[in-house]
């Protein structure tokens, strides 16, 4: 009920923002947008919703006088060209074998666990799903959704419940088709083909169209159709597929095309025309209908699927990227998945000889570009903003698993091929496999010259700017709440930032964990407390509702003063409005000041206002152990056993205390890390300020001596 309610004072909201001649407008809209939902419903209750061999042959255009013909065409046609195709198997095989030979025993080890039924989603950990899958279930928790139930009457979501709806969803998107597939390819062995024959078979029969939980998110539906599709031209020459198979799988893409056009969603399961903004659930629509519309031209509703979803597609890349190529859902892993449900159809697109509008390319160029300047030089990423592990198509085997989820870089190789850019390619290293099954061959030729990395660079739109020099970096978050000021995937980071030196992070964003598996955890993590910035009597930059966990008003509004990057420095200087809106408001200006020829960071946070505030100051260190200077209590230190490590060490020590204490860290949804958390704490009137070294330690320094370099330096941030 609280839940009802919540939404109910959400669209309150909205509604008094719109002028009364669009609440009309939309109100009218949505109205008629209720009853042909409830018409669809009444038929769907009342009639057969799986296709029948009639329906199928009147959805065909008029070349195919029977279902026979159909299906001989497909088995036969030469066009439309997908990425892979039986003839340049041997090729792919040979690339990968000479490039990446470690995952080809990888993929088949894991293909084998798939066809056991064992899967790893999520954080669940390997977990054997029974000889028949339920696709209905949360096997974590080991909830079901009612199979039977129409799609849009799905409760998929109650906060004072464990359960978390992506693990049927996430199952359902059938990504790991293409591990099959990939297998299949390598070793011949028809089990792969067998297994992926019995697992669309059984999805199909237990999840008739539109009924069922796996209808009810219209980006998982468009996903699960990007899916089969690659799954399909794995497999599309195995003499295991069977017409009678082939035919119920082509009757469900055609079921899948018509929901996802008749669904389209914003990315809180709203209709779009009733939404002021769209996002990546949209995108995934599109992207589905893309992929739908190029790879099944047979169908009649197929040039209506090709023509909306380009025209869409490009109009969202307009709307939802800045100029600068920063995705505006203020999350750095979600603009990953934009980047592919962006660059995948595309793609799809130029191989079909489909044109595509050159700010449209150049948009594609910029996202990429920013993928390339965030990349540590590790390889790994900043992860700020949600994270939830979300992919269009998971085409690369990875070493290690979980780090699939925050390394981008395979992006940046096919943009090398894709923009002629060596840059990408040299950024790319050998993070290639996607790039192959996407590109061919082209995808891997990495330029031999000597790897230079990136500089200093500041996307201004994105409100991200990023220290580097050599394997210095720090990325700082003046982020505006994304999707236009709505929230949505935003955390409460403004003014926080990561830290890579030489050989590691230190300083991160602790991440996302999850969503509605448990509000009181989703709620930590996006709190401003959980970020590394500065929190003002216990209030959050921007408030949100505990309850409504992809919302967040928009109180805290950065601003940029200065931003300089020079040879021997770099600068920002930025502050929010997030707490001038207490009774005694208060000004968060911070300065972060990068030495280059000395290699550390001098941050100056200055807390302006009226009255006296309860000021803490949070370091959130990567799972590393911290301790406290045996010298200077208020310092800290990492102990790493190896490497580098970092002290931390406070210039203005007055009416300051600090403790180090349990946090958290969740590279990946669904997991989570003990990291040390450091508190610099204390009360005072404003004015009044933190001045904080952040010290890269390379060999025995003492923390007097790295006071003695840094002094010198603080007229530097001044003013």
């Amino acid at each position: 009920m609280a839940d009802v309610v919540n939404s109910i004072l959400y669209y309150c909201r909205k509604a008094r923002r719109l002028p009364p001649r669009v609440l009309v407008r939309k109100g009218t809209r949505r109205l008629g947008i209720g009853i042909t939902a409830k018409a669809r419903k009444l038929q769907a209750v009342l009639f057969p919703t799986y296709i029948s061999d009639r329906q199928l042959l009147g959805a065909l255009d008029q070349r195919f006088e029977s279902i026979n013909a159909f299906l001989s065409h497909k088995t036969t046609r030469q066009q439309p060209h997908f990425f892979i195709d039986a003839q340049g198997r041997k090729e792919v095989v040979e690339l990968i074998s000479r490039r990446y030979p470690a995952t080809i025993g990888q993929t088949v080890e894991r293909a084998d666990k798939i066809c056991d039924h064992i899967f790893n989603l999520l954080g669940s950990g390997e977990v054997q799903l029974g000889e028949k899958i339920d696709w209905h279930a949360d096997f974590k928790t080991g909830w079901r959704w009612e199979p039977n139930k129409y799609y849009r009457d799905i409760q998929f979501m109650d906060l004072d419940q464990p359960y978390d709806v992506k693990v049927p969803w996430g199952l359902s998107r059938c990504q790991h088709f293409v591990t099959l597939g990939k297998a299949y390819w390598y070793t011949g062995d028809e089990k792969y083909a067998r297994d992926f024959i019995a697992q669309v078979s059984d999805w199909i029969e237990a999840n008739p169209p539109q009924f069922g939980v796996n209808w009810r998110c219209t980006m998982d539906v468009a996903i699960r159709a990007v899916n089969w599709i690659w799954g399909h031209y794995f497999f599309k020459d195995s003499p295991s597929l069977t017409d009678d198979f082939r035919l119920k799988f082509f009757k469900s893409l055609l079921a899948h095309g018509r929901h996802i056009i008749n669904n389209p969603s914003t990315g809180s399961g709203h209709s779009l025309e009733w939404s002021e903004v769209a996002g990546n659930h949209y995108l995934s629509d599109l992207a589905g209908l893309i992929y739908l519309g190029v790879m099944l031209p047979e169908f009649k509703e197929a040039e209506r699927w090709l023509e909306l979803g380009l025209r869409e597609l490009f109009s969202e890349m307009r709307k939802q990227v800045y100029a600068d190529g920063v995705d505006y859902e203020a999350s750095i892993s979600y603009h990953r998945l934009v980047a592919e449900l962006c660059l995948s159809p595309i793609l799809l697109c130029r191989l079909n000889h489909i044109p595509v509008p050159e700010d449209v390319m150049d948009k594609l160029e910029r996202m990429l570009e920013f993928v390339m300047y965030y990349t540590k030089p590790d390889g790994t990423i900043p992860i700020m903003g949600d994270a939830d592990n979300g992919r269009l198509h998971r085409l690369g085997t990875w070493d290690d698993a979980q780090r699939e989820f925050f390394d981008h870089r395979y992006l940046l190789g096919m943009g090398a091929v894709l923009f002629d850019r060596e840059d990408f390619a040299q950024a790319a290293g050998e993070c290639c496999e996607e790039a192959v099954w996407l590109l061919g061959g082209g995808g891997i030729e990495v330029q031999s010259s000597k790897f230079k990395p990136p500089t200093s660079q500041s996307f201004p739109h994105g409100g991200l700017f990023i220290m580097r020099h050599d394997d210095l970096y720090l990325i700082i978050s003046a982020m505006l709440n994304g999707k236009d000021g709505h929230g949505s995937h935003t955390h409460n980071d403004k003014l926080s930032f990561e830290l890579y030196a030489h050989d590691k992070s230190f300083i991160v964003d602790p991440g996302n964990y999850v969503y509605t598996a448990d509000y009181r955890w989703r709620n930590l993590f996006r709190s401003t407390a959980y970020h590394n910035t500065v929190v003002v009597d216990g209030e959050e930059q921007n408030r949100f509702d505990e309850r409504n966990l992809f919302w967040i008003e928009h109180d805290a509004i950065p601003q940029v003063n200065h931003w300089v990057v020079e040879e021997e420095y770099d600068l920002f200087d930025g502050k929010h409005t997030g707490y001038e809106r207490l009774i005694e408001p208060v000004t968060h200006r911070r300065q972060i000041y990068l030495n280059k020829l000395g290699g550390f960071w001098i941050i100056r946070d200055l807390l302006t206002g009226i009255g006296e505030h309860v000021f803490e100051l949070y370091f959130h260190f990567a799972p590393l152990e911290v301790t406290f200077d045996e010298k200077m209590p208020l310092a800290v230190r990492t102990r790493c056993s190896r490497g580098t490590d970092l002290a931390v060490i406070p210039l203005r020590t007055e009416g300051v205390s600090v403790d180090i204490k349990r946090g958290w860290v969740s590279y990946s949804y669904g997991t989570r890390a003990e990291a040390p958390i450091v508190r610099y704490t204390k009360t005072a009137e404003v004015p009044t300020e933190f001045i904080t070294v952040l010290f890269p330690v390379r060999q025995p320094t003492s923390v007097e001596e790295i006071r003695k370099i840094v002094t010198p330096m603080l007229n530097s941030i001044s003013g």
